[in-house]
């Protein structure tokens, strides 16, 4: 076999140890939209990192690595593209997975919040038994903007009396500081890969250790 006709080199381990460089490598793999979903906008499309199944496991891989001592009992995703990262950390934590979803898509006993973001106008809903009081959730997602729905989600997670001991993010659009200020004080944002220019950090957060 040629040169010219082998593979890319697979990733290496060491990249979970390199905030720096997997925010790198994981840049190659989000392709950018722009004027999407609306003219003057930029979209961080990440069903390109979904195409790479290498790429697709680093990313996993790096959250698992992140809460593996963390004693997480639940991973929380909101509808749709969080429960693509979602469910898999929670696989490799081994903890439930708990969906949030729109309005009457969920049977049963629920609880809700309506809200407004960027994108979506309406109701957030999980399942009023999905998580028992004092569990200790983390929050996961593919991409912060605005941080609302991050925001709402927390607020559900308060109903049920869950512990959000941190949301995390594949992509940041915007700010760590502007996203943290629509948190609650107790919950902080990690993110691996930021948009070129903002002043959101990969991995390493400021939430206490």
């Amino acid at each position: 076999m040629s040169s010219a006709t082998l593979p890319p080199p697979a990733p290496s381990a060491a990249l979970l140890d390199d905030p720096e460089e997997l925010s790198k490598y994981l840049k190659t793999k989000i392709r950018t939209i722009p004027d999407f979903p609306r003219p003057g906008a930029d979209f961080w499309d990440v069903s390109t990192l979904l195409l790479d199944y290498e790429a697709f496991q680093v990313t996993i891989d790096a959250f698992a690595k992140r809460y593996k001592d963390e004693r997480i009992t639940h991973v929380v995703s909101v509808e749709s593209r969080g429960f693509m990262f979602g469910a898999p950390v929670a696989l490799a934590l081994k903890c439930a997975f708990v969906p949030v979803r729109r309005a009457r898509k969920l049977p049963g006993h629920i609880i809700g919040i309506d809200y407004t973001s960027g994108y979506y106008h309406g109701r957030y809903e999980v399942h009023d038994d999905a998580i028992p009081r004092g569990s200790r959730v983390i929050i996961i997602d593919d991409l912060v903007a605005t941080g609302n729905t991050l925001l709402v989600t927390c607020q559900l997670m308060k109903q049920l009396g869950a512990e959000v001991v941190e949301c995390g993010c594949v992509v940041s659009s915007v700010s760590r500081v502007r996203v943290r200020d629509a948190l609650p004080a107790s919950n902080d944002l990690v993110v691996l890969v930021a948009q070129l220019g903002c002043d959101t950090d990969p991995l390493p957060s400021t939430r206490a250790q």
